[in-house]
């Protein structure tokens, strides 16, 4: 009888000590896309990106207008089947087929256009930056100077290490 009473112990004691799983919970996030939906477009050469198509309420004909003339196409049910559990299909109105969440929509356009868009942005905004300090040098004074020492850097990727 002992014995048997010893091997029932240490089976509790064994359920006891499992090991516990560590859980990490991550906040949701609607616009979160999964990343094999991602990766399957990026082979197409098509970048996502959800855009607006509500607001206030209302449709929203003028950021549609602008998104589509800058090469923007709605993203159909049938290329995002993995999504239909998370979102919703638009069934009637102007955005019949499209796939929502709330008030933006999944659209797909070629990354070459996406990248030219960046390019163009950054180089407007690189023209302005620079227009700032040459009218900053002209207001300059012999008797006070102004010096820029400003320097700008993008970090990508990992964070820096330092030494110790």
């Amino acid at each position: 009888m002992t014995r048997i009473e010893e091997s029932r112990n240490s089976q509790v004691r064994e359920n006891e000590t499992r090991e516990e799983t560590e859980y990490v919970f991550e906040e949701p996030d609607a616009t979160h896309i999964p990343r094999g939906v991602e990766e399957r477009f990026n082979q197409q050469d098509m970048s996502l990106g959800w855009l607006r198509i509500l607001l206030n309420g209302q449709d929203d004909y003028q950021e549609i207008g602008k998104k589509q003339s800058q090469g923007w196409e709605f993203v159909t049910p049938d290329e995002v089947p993995e999504m239909g559990s998370t979102s919703v299909v638009r069934e009637e109105g102007r955005y019949a087929g499209v796939v929502s969440r709330g008030d933006i929509a999944l659209g797909k356009i070629p990354t070459v256009k996406l990248e030219a868009k960046r390019r163009f942005y950054r180089g407007k905004a690189n023209e302005m930056l620079e227009a700032v300090n040459a009218q900053l040098m002209n207001t300059s004074n012999s008797r006070m100077p102004i010096s820029n020492n400003s320097k700008s850097r993008t970090f990508k990727g990992r964070s820096p290490t330092f030494q110790e």
